[in-house]
This record gives C-alpha cells, sequence and structure tokens, in this order.
C-alpha cells in the first residue's frame, strides 16, 4: 500500500472510530455555546487520546486531519504531530485556531514544547487577529510553570499587553487569560507581584 492510500485508510479508520464515540449530548451542547464546525461529534478528551494512541505520530496525518472543519479531527492533529516538526507549523496552526478549546490544547501539546518561543509568543500578544493573543498567554502560562522567564525587554512588553488586555476587557476570554498569565509569573517575584497589583488596583 502506498503512502497516500495509507493515509487515506488511516483518516477513514480515525473517522470512523469517531462515528463509533460520538456523544449527542456534548455536541449539541457545544453547538448551543457557539462551537460551529461542519461536524461535531462531541467525543471527549481521553475518547480521543485513545484513538490517536492507535497511531503513529505523522506531519502528514497531523496536517490532513487539521485542514478538516471537524472538531475531534483539529484535536487529534494536535495529538499525532511529531514534536521534531512543531517549530516549522506553529505559526500557521495559531493563525488557523478556530475556538478557545482547540487553543487550550494547542499550547499545552505543542507550543509550550517548542524550543525558544518564548519571544515568539510576546509577539502575539499584539496581534489583534484570531486567537494569536490567546495562544499566546496559554503558551506563556504553561512555560511559566516551567520555570520559563523573559528577558527585560520582552518582560516589559508582556506585562504592558497583559495588564492592557486585562482592563479593557475588549475580549473576556483573552483578559482572563493575560490576568491567569501575569499571576503565574509574578508569583515567584514580590517586586514584580507588587508591581502588577499596583498596576490593576488590586490590594
Amino acid at each position: 500500500m502506498n503512502e497516500i492510500s495509507t493515509l487515506q485508510e488511516n483518516i477513514r479508520s480515525i473517522k470512523k472510530d469517531l462515528r463509533l464515540s460520538m456523544n449527542g449530548v456534548v455536541s449539541t451542547l457545544q453547538r448551543n455555546q457557539g462551537l460551529n464546525y461542519k461536524i461535531n461529534f462531541g467525543v471527549e478528551i481521553p475518547r480521543l487520546k485513545g484513538i490517536a494512541a492507535k497511531y503513529e505520530k505523522n506531519k502528514e496525518l497531523a496536517l490532513a486531519l487539521w485542514n478538516d472543519n471537524i472538531r475531534e479531527c483539529k484535536m487529534l492533529a494536535i495529538f499525532l504531530m511529531p514534536e521534531e516538526e512543531f517549530y516549522g507549523i506553529a505559526d500557521k496552526l495559531v493563525q488557523e485556531v478556530p475556538y478557545t478549546e482547540i487553543a487550550d490544547h494547542l499550547a499545552k501539546e505543542i507550543l509550550c514544547r517548542i524550543p525558544d518561543i518564548e519571544n515568539t509568543a510576546v509577539d502575539w500578544l499584539a496581534k489583534e487577529e484570531g486567537l494569536y493573543s490567546y495562544c499566546g498567554y496559554m503558551t506563556l502560562s504553561h512555560l511559566f510553570r516551567q520555570g520559563s522567564t523573559l528577558s527585560n525587554a520582552k518582560e516589559a512588553s508582556y506585562i504592558k499587553q497583559a495588564i492592557s488586555a486585562i482592563k479593557e476587557n475588549i475580549h473576556p476570554p483573552v483578559a482572563k487569560a493575560a490576568y491567569n498569565s501575569l499571576m503565574i509569573y509574578s508569583d515567584n517575584s514580590e517586586e514584580l507581584e507588587e508591581r502588577v497589583k499596583d498596576a490593576l488596583g488590586i490590594f
């Protein structure tokens, strides 16, 4: 069987598993919350990880799934992307993220594992299109929990962007992500914590 045939066979097998695992209650709930995919099977994350475990990680398979407007396919794409391929496609994936649920898993499973992604994540914060800023804050939160720090210049940019996002609260999910990341980042520095609290009017 050639490579293309194998790819198509894997995709058909995956979609068969998804249909068999469909949860109509979850699917309806998510549609009512505004998650308007072409198809939403409502499959929960542990089951999706079980399906992904049946296949070797493969860039072509992951991208084929990502390009399909099906919730579960986008999730599986994240779980099936080889780590060594992360860096070259990070911006493409962030640009195409449809909803915060996908962004959450993308940040956790892929973005925070890319070497030296901190500066790129800070640059994303200033982008107004799509979910760039949300992905940036979520990625930074994971990195900060792992002990990552920012250079003085990037730290100043990050704090300014985060405080602005929180105060303006134009996009509540972004404001919440900014607040959480800022709390994590300032947790190990009393001086920084006081600066942040002062800027946000927290006493």
